[in-house]
């Protein structure tokens, strides 16, 4: 609706809350999203956008989470963007198609660079970026922010952020009380964080499971022996059935990923002046999923996981290699190896494309669970 009145379209990279650009008065549309519900939604997913923008030249090995909204953008099946916002991390190919999307749309570009470290230093960094993202889209739009809309955005960042960590102490029990269907719809909900909906969803996700935990269930079928896995990455978009599959087949509980799961220290932002709430929004954008953990060294990665695993009380480290991802490809082996050292957990290694389902079929999908669970 916002649209068709003549708003802005923003496309804005997935990892960064989205309250600045409402309060500013412009559409944020996650271009991640675009290709992630296509992918979940539809029979042949985001395939025909990815065919299209490779038909363009662009590389088959590069990522498909921006390739199928290229490719839609080419077909002109989805808004053209206004604007383009794209924090530095995690990857070159992610870089590549915000600019190969500006030049060919003619589109404003703001880049947010992000910092090395995860210190006072970073965090006023990450702050003058943001500060500097503001006076861009200020002057891109002509628009001057609203202060009491951000504050009204930031209550409902507040509210989503309150429910998604009250949520992640649930998982810790035993049984699991929240289903692994949950983490697909968890991941495009963080994007709209700071939206009604955001906070509306994970208020329902937290009432659910706490309802869950309550009553001392979890999501496994009677007579099934529980057994408790995250993913060191990323789970698959298109084949949703398949995590009732994992409950029902194997007894897995899905607990958290690298895209759903947020430290406990990212807190709330504080709305008592402009200032707190620019603080506060810098440090949350550094603690984003994903964006946390390849903003900076390996180590905190590999920390991250080995507290998951041990905080989660996981009895199996899932890590899905998304081919496009040289950066995990460089990783796994090291976050494998500490994890078995750290929790004595296994792990599964295996590569797919997380949002095409030619590269690893849903049939070799469930081969190559059917193989490790039996084994586990």
């Amino acid at each position: 609706a916002r649209l068709d009145e003549g708003k802005p379209a923003c496309y804005h990279y997935f990892p960064i809350s989205v309250e600045i650009m409402l309060a500013l008065d412009v559409v944020p549309i996650c271009y991640e999203v675009v290709c992630g519900l296509t992918s979940a939604l539809y029979t042949d997913g985001a395939e025909e956008g990815v065919d299209r923008i490779e038909a363009e030249g662009y590389p088959d090995h590069l990522c498909s989470t921006q390739k199928g909204t290229a490719g839609f953008l080419l077909m002109g099946v989805v808004p053209h963007p206004d604007l383009l916002i794209k924090t530095a991390t995690p990857c070159d190919a992610s870089n590549r198609l915000y600019e190969w999307t500006s030049h060919k749309f003619n589109t404003p570009l703001v880049v947010v660079e992000t910092p090395y470290y995860r210190n006072e230093r970073g965090r006023k960094y990450m702050l003058g970026e943001i500060k500097r993202m503001i006076e861009q889209l200020e002057k891109l739009t002509g628009n001057t922010l609203d202060e009491d809309k951000l504050r009204e955005y930031i209550g409902y960042g507040n509210q989503a952020m309150e429910y998604i960590l009250k949520t992640q102490e649930l998982k810790k029990r035993r049984p699991c009380p929240d289903t692994g269907w949950h983490r697909p719809a968890d991941t495009i909900f963080m994007t709209q964080i700071g939206t009604p909906m955001g906070a509306a969803y994970f208020k329902a996700l937290y009432e659910d499971v706490k309802a869950r935990a309550d009553r001392g269930e979890g999501v496994i079928p009677e007579g099934k022996k529980e057994r408790r896995v995250t993913y060191g990455y990323t789970w698959e978009c298109y084949d949703l059935p398949f995590f009732d599959w994992l409950e029902e087949e194997h007894g897995v509980s899905y607990i958290t990923d690298t895209l759903t799961y947020f430290p406990p220290d990212v807190g709330l932002v504080d709305t008592t002046s402009m200032d707190t709430i620019l603080e506060g929004l810098a440090w949350r954008t550094m603690q984003m999923p994903m964006g946390r953990q390849t903003m900076g060294f390996s180590d905190i990665w590999i920390n991250d996981f080995v507290h998951v695993v041990k905080a989660f009380k996981a009895d199996a480290l899932i890590l899905g290699g998304h081919m496009a991802c040289k950066h995990f490809w460089a990783l796994n082996k090291l976050l494998s190896d500490k994890i078995k050292e750290e929790t004595g957990v296994p792990t599964l290694r295996f590569e797919m494309d997380m949002f095409d389902k030619r590269f690893t079929p849903p049939a070799e999908l469930r081969r190559i669970m059917n193989e490790f669970f039996t084994t586990l």
